[in-house]
Parts: structure tokens; sequence; C-alpha cells
């Protein structure tokens, strides 16, 4: 394969040898690299950490409302691409000032104050779904929990029934993963469509429900607000809770499955969490660098740039591949290991400027009580089959990881303080 159709193919990216080998290759000999794409618009494929934490700094320059930031690999994708985010009414496709009003509107969950004041919260919701696992501790890592657990979290915070919990996960891997041929349902396109319609159509209902209601929630907070000296429209209102809830549980997915099966390959990191559990905090950093649950990000520039020896014209698609960045050879020493102790990490795992993931403190503090949850309860880990990655090169991670859990034998009566 050229490096071209390598870029622009999903199957590709379910080889992390491969891809990696590629970047590195790519911010050695072209950092700013022209890629024809077959069948769709072509662009430019950025790979150095600095030219992306620039693009993601310069909204003016840099859009994310002209054309969306998934990366639209081909015609039929060039074609669903408005629809399937909203552009220029979802919070993630809409460029300052504008951005910031309506940023502010569903912040409030996820500021440091109401973090801290739900984090008993969200251990609690954790530590049932490890309750739930089968007691032969044989599961899926992925299906299990990396996938149950932010889920869980992100629908108590929006309050949607728990009921629906399970279709907002198979809308979720249809919406973002339509190109695996596991969740498709009909062609890529018609998967890719489906999860969004379906999760646009339920907020949007869910939102028009809480319209003049006096609940603090995010999805009553979107429907009853002004922004700009309105009301947000249902389209608007559902287009931002469809965003919540793929950003709630999507990326810290990735990153959990990913981080723990990094842990199984290194088995002297994970000795040194089980050592010294505070080093969790630096591990999470590490496993949203490692792991890259965001492999690439688009922007479309809104004028003429100099960016690499090239010059991006105005109108010109850019594709930041953040897998790329978080193992630039300038930024990270040693960026092929795996180190849980890695500081500083100044990875771009949760993006950066005005689009910073508005969720990433939220993901921490699950991927931590997650962690620690899996330390306490089990004295060892092993992989019971074959793991599987996403055909992605938007949204990347493992689909299937399974393993066989075996619990921490309870300690003794003396141990405990139980007998005088």
């Amino acid at each position: 394969m050229t490096i071209d159709e390598q870029l622009t193919s999903h199957s590709f990216f379910a080889n992390e040898k491969d891809f990696y080998e590629l970047f590195r290759t790519l911010r050695r000999d072209d950092p700013v690299h022209w890629t024809q794409n077959p069948g769709g618009t072509p662009f430019w494929s950025v790979t150095r950490h600095a030219d992306i934490k620039r693009i993601f700094e310069e909204p003016e320059t840099f859009s994310s409302e002209r054309g969306g930031i998934m990366p639209l690999i081909g015609a039929e994708m060039d074609a669903i691409g408005a629809e399937t985010f909203g552009l220029g009414e979802n919070v993630l496709v809409v460029d300052p000032p504008r951005h910031t009003e309506l940023r502010k509107v569903i912040a409030t969950p996820f500021l440091p104050m109401a973090l801290k004041d739900s984090e008993a919260r969200t251990a609690e919701l954790i530590s049932e779904i490890f309750d739930r696992l089968p007691q032969s501790g044989e599961c899926d890592l992925v299906d299990d929990l990396g996938a149950k657990i932010p889920m869980a979290v992100i629908c108590d915070i929006l309050q949607v029934p728990s009921s629906d919990w399970a279709s907002m996960l198979k809308w979720g891997q249809m919406a973002l993963g339509g190109n695996d041929p596991e969740f498709q349902e009909g062609t890529a396109i018609e998967t890719i469509l489906k999860g969004f319609r379906s999760m646009f159509d339920y907020t949007g209902k869910l939102g028009m429900e809480r319209r003049g209601c006096p609940f603090s929630d995010p999805m009553s907070q979107l429907a009853n607000t002004k922004v700009g000296g309105r009301e947000l429209t249902k389209s608007e209102v559902a287009y931002n809770g469809q965003q919540l809830l793929l950003a709630g549980f999507e990326t810290t997915r990735n990153s959990f499955a990913g981080g723990v099966y990094a842990l199984l390959q290194h088995p002297e990191q994970m000795a040194i969490l089980r050592k010294d559990r505070k080093v969790i905090r630096l591990a999470v950093e590490e496993f949203v660098r490692w792991t890259n649950p965001v492999i690439s990000l688009m922007r479309t520039a809104t004028a003429d740039v100099e960016m690499g020896g090239k010059t991006i014209r105005s109108g010109d698609r850019v594709v930041c591949w953040t897998a790329s960045a978080n193992r630039d050879e300038t930024v990270f020493e040693r960026p092929d290991e795996f180190d849980v102790t890695r500081h500083p990490n100044r990875h771009l795992g949760f993006g950066a400027g005005p689009h910073f993931c508005l969720g990433g403190p939220l993901a921490k503090i699950e991927l931590r009580c997650a962690v620690e949850q899996l330390l306490e309860r089990y004295e060892g880990i092993e992989l019971n089959g074959k793991v599987e990655r996403v055909h992605s090169l938007f949204v990347g991670g493992l689909k299937h990881m399974p393993v066989k859990l075996r619990k921490r034998a309870a300690a003794p009566a003396e141990a405990r303080g139980e007998i005088a």
C-alpha cells in the first residue's frame, strides 16, 4: 500500500505496529504531507506535536465549523459529514466566539467543584459494574468494563434512564465504529447514519421533554438556556446532547481497555502500580498518551498558512494525527516506551485550545477509579483470547479483550482486625 492508501484505510489502523511506524517516517521525512483521498477530497496530513498543537490553538485559522472534525474519507462520507455532527450547531463544530458561549452552557457538571462533589457517585457506579462481573472472572474487558463504565457515568449525569443505556452503547458503536464490519447494519455509511440519527432523535426528545422543567442536569440546561438571547433549537439541543453522550464514553472506553492491555504487556509497570497506588494519577495520563483513543481530528484552513515547509491554502482540509503527536520524539523522552511514572506528560489526547475536551477531567476520574477497583479486587489478570482493534482512523482502540480475572484472596480475620 502507498502512504496515501494507508492514511485513508480504516483497516490499516487495526494494526498498531504498522501505523506508528508510518507516523515515525512521516514526522522525519514529510511532517505536512499532501494526501490524495481516493474518491474524496484530498487533505494535508500533519504529524508533528508542535504543528498539531498550533492548529488546535488557532481556531480562527483552522476552523472546526467549516468542514467538521471527523476525517471524511471518500465521497460518501463527505456527503454525510454535516449531518452527523451538526456543523454550526454542535459545540464541537462551532467556532469562537459563539463556541465560548455555548460551551459555558454545558460545562457546569464538568467543572472542578462539580466533579469533586460527584466523585463518590462515580466510584459507586463503577463499583456496581465490577460487582456484576461473572464469578468465574472470565469477561471481555472492553464490553464488560471499558464500555459500560463511562456510559453509566455520563448517562447518570444526563439522567438518562438505565433501561436505555444499552441502546446508547449500540448507537455509539455504530456512529463512531461504523467502518468496522462487526458493528455494521448495512453499509458503513448506513451504519454511521443510523447510529448518529438514533442518538440525535433520542437526545432531542429527551431535551424537549425537559423544556420548562426546573432540573439542573445538562440536558435540562441545554433545553432551557438562552445563547445569544434565544433558546436553543430542538436540533441544537439534540446535537449537543448527542455530543455529550459520545464524548462521554468512547474515548474513556478506549483509554481504559488499552491501558490495561499495556500493563499486561509491561508487567514491570503493573508492579509499580500495585506497589504504589499514588502513581495511578500519572498512569492515567500515560494511558491516554499511549492508547490514543482519538487517532485523528480534522480542521479546515480559513487562510493561507506556511507549515512544515508547505503552503496550506485557504479551504484546504487538514487532518491532525494526534496518535502521531503523542509519540513525537521532540516532545517525549523514550516515546515508544510505556511508562506509568512519566512526568511531565504533554500529550494531546484531550486536544488543546478552545476545544480542549470538556470531559477530560471526568475521564481521568473514571480511569483512576476503574484502575483502583481492578487492582483492589484482583491479584491477577490474564489474557483469555484474541485481542482485536476497531477498524477506524478516527476514534480507535480495542474492541475485544477477553480476560480472566483472579480475585484477591480474602485477608484472614486477624489481619482485618476482626479478632480481639
